[in-house]
């Protein structure tokens, strides 16, 4: 709101501007009298325009226009509140990076990113991001300014997002991992088991679809299920704290964990992907703590967009 009162702000005192030059130049008697009355105006236009609807949805088109007709490989996170969607992004990102706009439930970040470092091509990308409480704030809520319009969907990957812990908090701060490590390693199977039935309650055939109907199009080019937090499952495991699980096989332990919402999201993608328009799926493990994985996964749906539009251009 801030931005946007600065930017109308800025747009009528440069018209006043204007205006006030060309009176000057008439040279008439009256140009004082009539220079104070602008100003007048100009000031009360300024303190009503600064909340008026029509001023607040001219200046959103025009962000919305200039976005949109940037090109760039646009990314659509989804998953449940604490399961490491922000942490992703400024893992990936820089964890200095500040959203490009942030609402009460939504956020975007922009930046440009290296395609490889032999060529130094660079990619424009565009990441979505919200608090997770409801899954409405990712799909009613969700900005045009990253998903783009309704008939012209921009969206080339969606990340669904689980983890195998919940974030905890104390005094107002979230754990650090060592104390997320003491809190897990007491009753350590039923804790997770318990967070990824959360996750399963949230990650449904019936939202899925609704995910997939807010930003499908022929755009779309990868699916993700990401499973963050393997740096914490790992510890675990190597403190024996899961009987029957090693470092050998903990990575096959986490995909069983979620073969339900794994199966869940395959489906979705069979389901809306045409003979002519096929959607690349996948798991990735990463750590959004430590930043292991973080940036495969997304250099992969980049790769692909800026292969797919190279395609085009050949056309």
């Amino acid at each position: 709101m801030r931005g946007r009162k600065i930017l109308i702000f800025v747009l009528l005192v440069i018209c006043a501007t204007f205006v006030v030059i060309l009176l000057n130049g008439s040279g008439t008697a009256t140009g004082p009298i009539l220079i104070s009355l602008l100003l007048v105006a100009v000031f009360a236009i300024i303190s009503v325009g600064a909340t008026t609807e029509i001023y607040r949805d001219l200046v959103d088109n025009l962000r919305n226009d200039s976005m949109l007709k940037k090109a760039a490989s646009r990314f659509y996170l989804y998953g449940r509140g604490g399961s490491g969607k922000t942490t992703i992004i400024k893992s990936w990102l820089g964890g200095e990076v500040r959203p490009e706009q942030a609402t009460k439930f939504f956020a975007f970040y922009t930046a440009e990113k290296y395609l490889d470092l032999e060529t130094k091509r660079q990619c424009r990308i565009v990441v979505s991001d919200y608090q997770g409480q409801s899954p409405s704030q990712n799909t009613l809520n969700a900005s045009p300014q990253v998903i783009g319009l309704p008939d012209k969907r921009l969206v080339n990957g969606v990340l669904f997002i689980v983890d195998i812990a919940p974030r905890i908090e104390k005094n107002g701060k979230p754990l650090d991992t060592n104390e997320l490590v003491e809190w897990l390693a007491v009753d350590t199977e039923t804790k997770i088991r318990k967070r990824v039935e959360q996750h399963l309650e949230y990650i449904v055939p019936a939202i899925l679809e609704i995910v997939f109907a807010t930003v499908y199009s022929k755009n779309l080019l990868c699916v993700t299920l990401i499973i963050n937090k393997m740096d914490l499952l790992e510890q675990i495991v190597a403190m024996g704290c899961i009987p029957g699980v090693s470092l050998a096989n903990v990575e096959e332990y986490a995909r069983n964990l979620f073969k339900r919402i794994e199966y869940n999201i395959r489906d979705a993608c069979d389901k809306i992907a045409k003979p002519e328009h096929q959607i690349d799926f996948s798991v990735a493990l990463v750590s959004a703590a430590k930043g292991t994985g973080v940036a495969k996964t997304f250099n992969r749906v980049m790769k692909k967009y800026a292969d797919a539009r190279y395609k085009e251009k050949k056309k």
